[in-house]
């Protein structure tokens, strides 16, 4: 690493700290402002609460800041003369593009590697002060594993579970039914309980109920105990229904896989995953743009033009990119391609800036 090298990146990296701290912090007390009032919450909940909201939006600036501090850097040594210095000196833009992206991406890995874990601490930490410690709904946030009223999907096998004890691993309130090809039902069980023992569930009484397909009539019978019936162990159902937010993007990539293998509808999940791994790459793309605009001898180019085109771009890259995630979780756009739409089309963009200069 160079003189010049060490200066871009010095200057970049002030630069995107500033501008991450500034809007991050600009975020935070705008949302502040304009929801405690109507809150209803004491003022230190509240502060509690937005507190534990500050690593996200950090977070969801990452990209913002990197395309700002691009377009502020560059604009300001454009206006100092000193592009044209080094164009004159033989110093391509091919290597002040590559000591950029470097330095973005070196800057986006970091931030992966730290609020990947951290968010969904935060965000756990922040829906149990909104919540308050002593509400019911803490049962599953604060992750006992305890569920309460859900329905499971095993193959040929669906049923409805009234309550799951994670600490003595027994179900309540059983109904199961076993479908056949053509989805009619073939059998339905009925259980007060089950416990998990030796391996096996061992469900104890119930009736199970058969509908044989020559004959219009069920036939009952009574069981006090009944094995071999659900193949689930009980660490299957410690997966609650929490928000995607409260995942790491390793566990929301195997809760996808796991419910997928269940039969269920993951399509809203996989447009979430998808997000957060465009999410990660779009402050390379969005430094690529940054260049693309305001890597130029001129002198023409200011600091308050380049906040202007950033916020700018920003605006028409959400706009983008709510309209393909909508679509893409109604069904509209493969997950991947609404996710990584906007992305796509930005960097041909900045590509084509590229090719025109």
């Amino acid at each position: 690493m160079d003189t010049l090298d060490k200066y871009l990146i010095r200057e970049l990296v002030i630069y995107f700290l500033l501008v991450l701290i500034g809007i991050s912090a600009l975020a935070v007390g705008v949302d502040f402002l304009s929801k405690f009032w109507s809150a209803g919450v004491p003022f230190s909940q509240a502060m509690e609460i937005y507190l534990y909201k500050i690593p996200k939006a950090v977070q969801q600036f990452v990209p913002v800041a990197a395309l700002m501090a691009t377009l502020l850097v560059l604009s300001t040594m454009s206006r100092s003369n000193e592009i044209l210095a080094l164009y004159t000196g033989g110093i391509s833009p091919v290597r002040i593009v590559s000591t950029f992206v470097a330095a973005i991406a070196t800057l986006s890995t970091f931030a992966f590697l730290i609020f990947d874990p951290l968010l969904p601490l935060f965000e756990k930490k922040r829906t149990q002060a909104e919540l308050g410690k002593s509400s019911p709904q803490m049962t599953q946030i604060q992750g006992d594993g305890s569920r309460y009223g859900f329905w499971y999907r095993s193959n040929d096998l669906i049923y409805h579970v009234g309550t799951f004890n994670s600490k003595t691993n027994t179900l309540q309130d059983l109904n199961l039914y076993f479908l056949g090809p053509d989805f009619q039902i073939l059998k339905k069980i009925q259980a007060k309980g089950a416990r998990f023992e030796e391996g096996d569930w061992v469900l104890r009484d119930g009736m199970l109920v058969e509908y044989p397909l020559e004959d219009p009539f069920p036939k009952n019978t009574a069981f006090t105990e009944m094995r071999e019936v659900i193949r689930e162990k009980p660490g299957d159902y410690q997966t609650v229904e929490v928000e995607e937010t409260t995942m790491r993007l390793r566990d929301l990539r195997k809760f996808i896989e796991r419910s997928h293998r269940y039969g269920v509808d993951m399509t809203l999940q996989r447009v979430s995953y998808h997000e957060r791994v465009a999410h990660v790459f779009s402050p390379l793309i969005f430094v690529l743009l940054g260049l693309a605009f305001s890597l130029s001898p001129s002198k023409n180019q200011s600091p308050a033009k380049g906040v202007a085109l950033s916020f700018l771009l920003v605006f028409i890259y959400l706009i983008l990119s709510k309209m393909s995630l909508s679509i893409g979780k109604g069904g509209g756009l493969p997950p991947v391609v609404a996710a990584w739409l906007p992305n796509m089309l930005f960097l041909g963009l900045s590509g084509f800036r590229f090719v025109r200069k």
